[in-house]
């Protein structure tokens, strides 16, 4: 039997990831559900912490007002958010396809040279951009029109089965409040790592999904907003851009300029340059400067203060590289929902390869 004991250890491996790989397969068309419900579950267990004595450590009656509670802060504007730029842009498109179905070469000439007068460019090169726009300007029309089905494809295609994520996520959360500290505790003992690197890597799950989390709401509500406020002011629809700013702020680097920069750009080509001039300052120093620039490292810097330092954590989430390369690909491979899953399995696999350097760190060469 002993001699047996090496076969035994390896087929049992093997049948181990065989079993986790036929779960993933099972509960493939759950698993963004499931992950979203984890991440705002995990964000919000020391809520939940909270409330048990206040419900005489009735976990069933914690879990529920946790659930419910998430649910109406968290997942109800942020489904709401989605629904509507969705909504709104099906409007948007199908008015500016009519609009470019009706436009000739001439037309759009015409309006690229109101747009062109504001830029700060010489005659010369306005001139010159000019007649560049009118021998390319079937391609321009062409080009436009896939840009619009890629983005409405890009929403929808997140937002099709939304009901039934939603339903999954809450119902997912009831059970990751209720057996959070059970599930944790079923996964140190069944993991061959010491307590001490399974507590390190939940802890940084922990505080990195809290941090990530918190602040992308945040400062997505703070832009959003502002440029509702402003667009109200200035006669617009308030709440669709509003809506639109905050859902683009989720992107990193880019972020809410894909919204504004095309809308000063339309105001200045209808010749209203103060309203575009408004825009423009807005977008580029109240959102981009004061708010994405400034509070935004604050914002973080204050929740990693709140979770007792998190200094890790908190390199992580400031490092922009990471952050916005790991978004992109969350955005690509989860539609929408995957601006919150990119940079937390990014900053998770960064944890994994500290646990690795710390546990090894007497066979790795540092020199």
């Amino acid at each position: 039997m002993r001699a047996n004991a090496p076969y035994e250890e390896g087929f049992l491996i093997i049948l181990l990831l065989a079993a986790i790989m036929g779960l993933l397969w099972l509960f493939s068309p759950f698993l963004e559900g499931l992950l979203f419900a984890m991440i705002l579950a995990t964000a919000t267990y020391s809520l939940y912490l909270k409330i048990l004595p206040k419900v005489n450590q009735s976990e069933d009656m914690a879990a529920a007002l946790m659930s419910v509670a998430v649910f109406l802060t968290v997942i109800a504007p942020v489904s709401y958010l989605l629904l509507e730029v969705g909504l709104q842009v099906g409007s948007l498109v199908s008015q500016t396809q009519n609009w470019l179905s009706q436009q000739t070469p001439q037309s759009l000439a015409e309006l690229n040279q109101n747009l062109v007068a504001v830029l700060p460019l010489p005659e010369g090169s306005q001139l010159e951009l000019i007649k560049q726009f009118k021998a390319h300007s079937s391609e321009i029309i062409q080009f436009a029109q896939q840009a619009i089905l890629f983005l409405v494809q890009g929403i929808f295609g997140s937002t099709t089965s939304f009901l039934t994520f939603i339903f999954l996520a809450v119902f997912a959360l009831y059970f990751f409040y209720r057996d959070g500290h059970r599930i944790a505790h079923h996964l140190k003992v069944l993991s061959p790592l010491e307590n001490y690197y399974d507590t390190m890597i939940m802890t940084r799950f922990s505080n990195l999904s809290t941090i990530l989390l918190l602040s992308v709401l945040g400062i997505a509500l703070m832009q959003g907003v502002v440029f509702a406020v402003l667009a109200w002011f200035l006669g617009l629809p308030g709440l669709f851009i509003g809506l639109a700013i905050a859902i683009t702020s989720f992107i990193p680097l880019v972020g809410a300029a894909l919204i504004w920069v095309p809308l000063s750009l339309l105001l200045a080509a209808q010749g209203d340059y103060v309203s575009a001039g408004w825009v423009v300052f807005f977008g580029a120093v109240v959102n981009g400067f004061l708010i994405d620039n400034l509070f935004r490292p604050m914002l973080i810097r204050r929740i990693a203060s709140a979770l007792g330092g998190a200094s890790e954590e908190l390199a992580v989430a400031n490092h922009t590289l990471i952050t916005v390369l790991a978004t992109f690909a969350g955005l690509i491979h989860f539609g929408m929902i995957g601006l919150f899953f990119g940079p937390v399995m990014a900053a998770m696999a960064i944890t994994i390869f500290d646990v690795y350097a710390h546990k090894n760190s007497d066979l790795l060469d540092r020199s």
